[in-house]
C-alpha cells in the first residue's frame, strides 16, 4: 500500500502543472482539429460509421506520438531527480516507504496525470466527431484511447527510469527528449543510410525483412502497430502484405516492444536507484 499512497500524493502534485495543463489544452485543440479532418475524409470519400472513427484514428495518431510523449516526460522526469535536488526524497524515504515504493508509486501516479490528459483530450476529440461526422465507432475509439494511455505509460515508464539513475533534472531532461530526438529524426536517416548503401534503391519495389524489423523497434512506431491491432487494419506497407511481415513487425507484437521499452529503463532505473547514496 506504500506505493498506493506515494501515487496519491505524486498525482495530486503533478497535476497542478501548469506546463501540463497547456500540453492538455494543446493536444485537445489537436484533436478537434482531427476531428475535423476526419469529416472532411468521410464527405470526399463518402464513407461514415467505423470508417470514419478509423478515419479519426489515424488523423490522430501523428499528433498523438508527438504530444503523449512530451507530456509523459514532462511529468515523468522530474520525479525523482527533482525530489534529490531539493532533498525531501530523504523525507519521504523517511517515511515508511522502500525506494521500490517511490518508483512504483511515482510511475503509477504520473501515469494517472497523463491519462486524464489523454481522456481529457480524446473526449473532446469525441464531442467533436460526433459534431462534425454525426456517427461515431465507440468501441474502435475506445480500443485507440486504451492503446494511447498504455503508449503514455510507457513514456512515465521511461521518464522515471531515467529519473531514477541521476540526481539532476537537467541530465533526466536532456537523457529523456534525447531520446525523443533520436527515435524521431536519428533512427529514420540511419535506417534509410542503411538500406540505400545496403540494396539498389532505385529499383526497390519491397523492404527487405530487416528495415521492417528496424522500423518497429521506436516505441512511436509500437504504438502504431499496436493501433493497428486492436481496430483490425493495417496501413498498406510498400509491396509487403502484412500477412508476409517478419513476426516481429506484424501489429500484435508491437506490444510486445511496448512492454519492453516500459520494462527495461524501468528495471535498470530502480536497480541503480537502489544502489546510490542520496
Amino acid at each position: 500500500m506504500s506505493a498506493i499512497t506515494v501515487a496519491k500524493k505524486d498525482f495530486r502534485d503533478a497535476v497542478r502543472s501548469r506546463v501540463l495543463i497547456a500540453l492538455t489544452v494543446l493536444f485537445a485543440l489537436f484533436t478537434v482539429g482531427g476531428a475535423a479532418l476526419a469529416s472532411w475524409i468521410s464527405e470526399l470519400f463518402e464513407e461514415g460509421g467505423a470508417e470514419s472513427t478509423i478515419d479519426l484514428i489515424f488523423a490522430l495518431q501523428a499528433p498523438a506520438s508527438f504530444l503523449v510523449p512530451v507530456i509523459a516526460l514532462v511529468v515523468g522526469y522530474g520525479a525523482i531527480a527533482g525530489e534529490r535536488e531539493s532533498g525531501s526524497l530523504k523525507f519521504l524515504l523517511g517515511l515508511p516507504h522502500t525506494r521500490q515504493d517511490v518508483v512504483l508509486g511515482k510511475v503509477i501516479g504520473r501515469t494517472g496525470v497523463v491519462a486524464v490528459s489523454i481522456l481529457i483530450g480524446f473526449a473532446v476529440g469525441l464531442l467533436g466527431l460526433i459534431a462534425f461526422v454525426g456517427s461515431v465507432s465507440i468501441g474502435h475509439y475506445i480500443a485507440f484511447t486504451l492503446v494511447t494511455i498504455l503508449f503514455g505509460f510507457v513514456y512515465v515508464c521511461i521518464g522515471v527510469g531515467l529519473s531514477s539513475m541521476t540526481r539532476s533534472t537537467t541530465r533526466a531532461a536532456i537523457g529523456a527528449f534525447g531520446l525523443i530526438v533520436f527515435f524521431w529524426i536519428v533512427w529514420g536517416i540511419i535506417g534509410q543510410v542503411l538500406l540505400f548503401t545496403t540494396t539498389d534503391f532505385t529499383a526497390l519495389e519491397s523492404f527487405p525483412d530487416w528495415y521492417h524489423v528496424y522500423s518497429a523497434v521506436p516505441p512511436d512506431n509500437a504504438y502504431g502497430s499496436a493501433i493497428q491491432a486492436v481496430i483490425g487494419q493495417t496501413q498498406p506497407t510498400m509491396g509487403t502484405d502484412a500477412a508476409d511481415l517478419p513476426f516481429v513487425a506484424k501489429p500484435w507484437f508491437g506490444f510486445v516492444i511496448l512492454a519492453i521499452w516500459a520494462l527495461v529503463p524501468l528495471s535498470l532505473g530502480r536497480w541503480r536507484f537502489e544502489r546510490v547514496d542520496l
